[in-house]
């Protein structure tokens, strides 16, 4: 039978659901017995709580292992829901970046287009001063080439009046054929002379002295100007103003001053400035 297979019990009695042994029949001193009533008694006073603890056990091991519309922990639903309010933000911070730069690029266009305007008007404003500047260093040019041209001729002006000055000192020195000075003169020493005392050096022959100088037409001719005569260039007077020159004019004839259409007009060859 069954019951022939358990294990006999020893005796004893339950106290509060904590089983106590029967007395050992005195055989355990008196301290052992105190210590051992000691424990009996926190065992005792222990039981209600493990009771307790063990019910919870229970309990909650049912509810973990109930079936439930939640499959997730309140763990998993908090990093759920850290999950989605990250996932949340992200796609808020990339639309909020995309309205930023679509905003910071039309700006950029915006600017793009105010800057070429901008070069434009300068651009227009450039070449309207460029023009401006154009005109003024032109007309600054032409002031330029005047004052060299008046200060040209005031410079030659100075030096003919001071070849005339000298041609005027020699009248009534002899003509001597081959002479320049300072006693006697033929008329391309003369010449030569007169523009010497000036700073101007000039050929000794009349031929060459045609030729050292800018022609001027007659009714143009300055004082301190050459006046050639003959076809063959022979003769040469310096001319003073107002259809007067100075000349040395023939072998036995003296250095004077006489009209420069003292034989015939058609003789004069032509004029020459020095300088």
């Amino acid at each position: 039978m069954a019951s022939s297979h358990r294990k006999p019990r020893s005796a004893g009695s339950r106290i509060a659901g904590i089983w106590v042994p029967a007395d050992d029949g005195g055989n355990r001193s008196p301290g052992e017995v105190e210590r051992k009533i000691d424990d009996l008694y926190r065992r005792a006073d222990s039981a209600p709580g493990r009771r307790s603890a063990a019910k919870r056990t229970l309990k909650i091991n049912s509810v973990r292992e109930e079936p439930s519309s939640f499959t997730a922990t309140p763990h998993d639903h908090y990093d759920q829901a850290q999950l989605m309010s990250r996932l949340t933000a992200r796609r808020k911070a990339a639309v909020d970046a995309h309205v930023t730069e679509r905003s910071a690029t039309a700006g950029k266009r915006r600017e793009a287009t105010e800057g070429l305007q901008s070069t434009d008007e300068t651009w227009s404003d450039l070449g309207t001063a460029k023009a401006a500047v154009q005109k003024k260093l032109s007309t600054a040019r032409a002031l330029l080439s005047q004052l060299a041209a008046r200060r040209q001729l005031q410079e030659s002006a100075a030096l003919a009046r001071q070849a005339v000055a000298f041609a005027r000192a020699q009248v009534g020195k002899p003509y001597v054929w081959g002479a320049a000075g300072p006693g006697s003169y033929d008329c391309s020493g003369l010449a030569q002379a007169a523009w010497k005392a000036a700073g101007v050096t000039l050929p000794r022959a009349t031929t060459a002295q045609a030729n050292a100088g800018t022609t001027v037409p007659l009714d143009d001719a300055q004082p301190g100007d050459l006046v050639f005569f003959h076809a063959d260039v022979s003769h040469v007077g310096v001319y003073v103003g107002d259809g007067m020159m100075i000349h040395a004019p023939k072998p036995g004839a003296y250095v004077r001053e006489e009209p420069i259409h003292y034989g015939d007009a058609s003789i004069i060859h032509g004029v020459v400035r020095p300088a």
